[in-house]
Parts: structure tokens; sequence; C-alpha cells
């Protein structure tokens, strides 16, 4: 059966998203297709103006519009985070997608710096790809009392973690790391047992 190669294009492209394998890819084509000319459009017009007008902050990493970024870049003060913030703990985190998660779930008031990705040398992401020079540069300016890993327990996630927790002691600062084991009204039953280790290995007292 003759199939149209565009369609199959476009559902290969659809597999770059996160969790969407080929069927699922497949169903977002189909769905695309259906759909009114204009909202299609309208997607592949965000889509493609996302590649040219969102940026990072040259200062903790978020994404910004390209405009703020320009305004970020022309004065030294953080706009990124509002006032009263604690300005002396950066939060560091494996990318911007993560700095929103902490911002949502917790009640945590300090400054953020996202890194882009984890060290990986067989993906070749070291130290400088992911941002880790940016960091020490707002390290050395010597505001910083604290920094909280919140990295993945992956073993890239704990090379990361190891390597800034490096730089920390370099500047004679303070390192906290997120907790990680049983989550909030979890049973020991259902969880695997890295996770009870790891749990157990980082309790704490009462």
């Amino acid at each position: 059966m003759k199939s149209s190669k565009n369609l199959l294009d476009l559902i290969e492209a659809l597999t770059i998203l996160p969790g969407i394998g080929k069927k699922s890819a497949q169903r977002m084509a189909y769905k695309l297709l259906r759909s009114n000319k204009d909202k299609t459009e309208n997607l592949a017009a965000k889509l493609m103006s996302s590649t040219t007008e969102i940026s990072t902050c040259p200062i903790c990493g978020i994404y910004l519009d390209r405009e703020d970024v320009i305004l970020q870049n022309q004065t030294e003060k953080h706009l990124c985070i509002g006032d009263n913030r604690d300005i002396s703990k950066i939060c560091v985190t494996e990318s911007p997608a993560d700095v929103y998660i902490i911002e949502n779930s917790t009640d945590y008031n300090g400054d953020y710096f996202a890194l882009s990705g984890n060290i990986s040398p067989l993906d070749g992401r070291g130290p400088t790809e992911i941002g880790m020079n940016k960091l020490q540069s707002r390290l050395e300016k010597g505001n910083i009392k604290e920094l909280i890993l919140a990295t993945s327990t992956t073993i890239e996630g704990e090379a990361t973690a190891h390597y800034v927790q490096q730089l920390a002691i370099k500047f004679d600062i303070k390192v906290s790391r997120i907790a990680f084991g049983i989550p909030l009204n979890g049973e020991l039953d259902y969880l695997d047992s890295d996770t009870i280790s790891h749990a157990f290995n980082e309790r704490k007292e009462l």
C-alpha cells in the first residue's frame, strides 16, 4: 500500500517528544491532519517561533522570551526572580523544567541555576557543555552561602552533583542535597530495593 512520505516524516518528527513512540506519534499525526487547518498552522508557527523567540536567562538558565534576555544582558540585576527572595541560596537543577516544578511544588524562596542537562562523557556533555562555567562565575562573586542540589539519582545526575559539590568546596560554600527515598504515603512493599536502601542510608535523627 502506497503511503505519504510527508506523513511518515511527520510521524518520525513527533517521536522526538519524550514518551512518544511510533504508535503514539501516528495517533498524533492523524489527529493533526483531521484538525482545523488554522489550528494546525498556528501550532506550526508556534513551534517555528520557539527556536528564535525563546532563549535562556544568562544568569539562572530558565526559559525567557528573547527580548527579556536582551534586557537581562543590559543589567546586572537578576530580573527572573521576584523581590524578597534569599539570593544567598541557589538551587541547582538539571534543566529549566525542573525549576518550574520546584517553584510550583515547594515554598523555596531562594534563587536558581538551571544546567543544560547532566555530565555524560558518552554523550559528549562535559562540565562546560552543561553550563558549569556560568555557575562558577556566579559563585566567584562571593555572595552565595548555600547550594541546594536538585539533580536526579541517575549515574549522570550523581556525577553532576559531585562536580557541583567540589566546585562549592572550592569557594567554601555550604552544600545540601534534596532528599530521596520513601514517597509520601508510600508503602515499603511497593518500593524497589534501591529506593529503600537510599532512604535508609539517608535517614535523619528525629
